[in-house]
């Protein structure tokens, strides 16, 4: 055996954790841990086996599309016989959600029976865990920091995938880049970095330019990169050249061959609600399981990452399987509801394009949140501007995170922002309570609804779309996605939530 996978033997005998516990030890890491730190978590791994040069690695950074990307390669590497690990930033429901795997050897069936059954189980999460804890106490008495949750999460991801002895892993970064856990990893054999937009500029820099320096700090020498063309988004045509100037300049420092996917290689074939058919270049065509033209684009990204291992056939096989939720998924299409994790302008622009194609002349109503220190004005103003679809109800609710804006606190802002240059339009707030939800349920325009309660407004927007007709739109952060999926799918299928 090695290093740590002795360690993780002994811990089963020798340490008696519950899922709960090992969910406390992460809880406790985030409390404590101030700053990122690559030393420690070199450290760290270096105590557990340094499992995290088991395999080789395509990296993913990025503002938008980054766990879109992530598991398109994930179901074409699994497609061409591999068995893949799937780190992925963000999570719906189940922190297991971030530790995924795919065995293309064993077949792809387990991830359409059972979409958890490739997460990484609670059993096997928390022996990690154990063995992390121990290590952690033996640094802490060496005089090093306490590792931070990411830190911890991607150490646990590393010896889980060296132990199930993974082929390829695809790691999704946090925000970051640089700095980001993931990128204690060496052995990449490409670099992704998907769609930039203004999202992160607080956090990681002053402005789009250091926000690209950051993101090239995961380019490795002699390995080739992927850009998502910058001139396709939200970027500003300025910003858009910087941009691209930072990582042409990065990469030809570091000898790594750069690919600039670009929109305008891109032939849309059809597209539908939950898909589309396209061309790229003079590959195809490819279908994937992904409304939104954005999302031909991310795929494009995937199939250029992909060929480094494998056939044209065995992508257009492997993208038509891929799936990822909370993307412009479809929970229910009578009445039709529409989720999607759309957190930035970027996001929605991207959703607004797709509600102008398929909805327009519609009105719809919306089920929102927004976070603390996002830019959500930019974002309702976006989403308010189109005149191809009417938003005729906007309910404000908030999510468990712990950066969340208030359901009042939001709906107050919306109500500004839905006045904005109206003197005349007398816009109301309501909060919902059981009563209001009991009532016979119309739309008023002049109303802003809200409720702390998600619960609550999350049956109050479905019977408003029910007794209306009317389709329900779902956005505003991954948060509010993960809280209110299943209820949505449990109110589509006449249960109580």
């Amino acid at each position: 055996m090695t290093n740590y996978e002795r360690k993780i033997h002994n811990s089963k005998s020798n340490v008696d954790w519950s899922f709960d516990q090992a969910i406390e030890f992460l809880a406790s890491a985030k409390r404590l841990s101030k700053r990122p730190g690559l030393p420690r978590l070199k450290e760290l791994l270096t105590r557990l086996g340094n499992p995290h040069f088991a395999c080789p690695v395509i990296h993913v950074a990025g503002t938008n599309g980054k766990s879109t990307v992530c598991s398109m390669i994930a179901f074409i590497a699994a497609e061409a016989g591999k068995k893949v690990g799937l780190f992925t930033s963000p999570y719906l429901k189940n922190i297991t959600e971030k530790i995924r795997m795919l065995d293309g050897k064993s077949g792809l069936q387990q991830v359409f029976e059972d979409s958890r059954a490739v997460e990484i189980s609670e059993q096997n999460f928390t022996n990690i865990m154990a063995v992390i804890a121990f290590e952690i106490e033996v640094m802490k008495a060496k005089g090093y920091g306490i590792p931070s949750e990411e830190e911890i999460l991607i150490a646990a991801a590393f010896i889980y995938y060296a132990e199930m002895e993974c082929d390829l892993l695809i790691l999704e970064t946090g925000m970051g880049g640089i700095m980001d856990a993931t990128n204690i990893t060496t052995n990449k054999i490409a670099t992704i970095i998907t769609a930039l937009s203004y999202d992160h500029v607080e956090p990681m820099g002053k402005d789009i330019t250091e926000i690209a320096k950051e993101k090239t700090g995961i380019i490795q020498k002699d390995v080739p990169t992927f850009l998502y063309d910058p001139f396709d988004t939200v970027l500003s045509e300025e910003d858009a050249a910087k941009v691209t100037d930072v990582f042409i300049k990065e990469t030809n420092k570091l000898n790594s061959p750069l690919k600039i996917v670009k929109r305008s290689n891109l032939e849309i074939i059809s597209s539908y609600l939950s898909g589309q058919s396209f061309k790229y270049k003079d590959l195809g065509p490819f279908t994937i399981q992904f409304g939104g033209d954005y999302q031909a684009q991310n795929a494009a990204l995937a199939i250029e990452g992909s060929m480094l291992f494998t056939d044209t056939h065995t992508i257009e096989n492997g993208l038509a399987l891929a799936r990822w939720p909370g993307r412009l998924e479809s929970v229910t299409k009578d009445p039709y509801v529409l989720i999607d994790g759309a957190h930035n302008q970027q996001g929605v622009l991207g959703l607004k394009k797709h509600l102008e194609k398929f909805f327009a002349g519609q009105k719809i109503i919306v089920l929102m949140d927004a976070l603390k220190g996002k830019n959500f004005h930019e974002m309702i103003e976006t989403f308010l501007s189109s005149n191809l679809y009417s938003v005729s109800q906007i309910i404000c609710t908030e999510s468990d995170f712990e950066k969340k804006l208030s359901a009042k606190k939001f709906a107050k802002k919306v109500q500004k922002i839905k006045a904005k240059g109206k003197s005349k339009e007398n816009l109301e707030m309501l909060q919902i309570d059981e009563n209001l939800l009991k009532c016979c349920v119309k739309i008023n325009d002049k109303i802003i609804l809200y409720s702390d309660d998600r619960k609550l407004a999350t049956k109050y927007a479905y019977k408003l779309a029910v007794e209306n007709n009317v389709p329900l739109i779902v956005f505003g952060s991954q948060y509010l996605i993960g809280n209110v999926r299943s209820g949505l799918y449990d109110l589509s299928k006449g249960k109580e939530i």
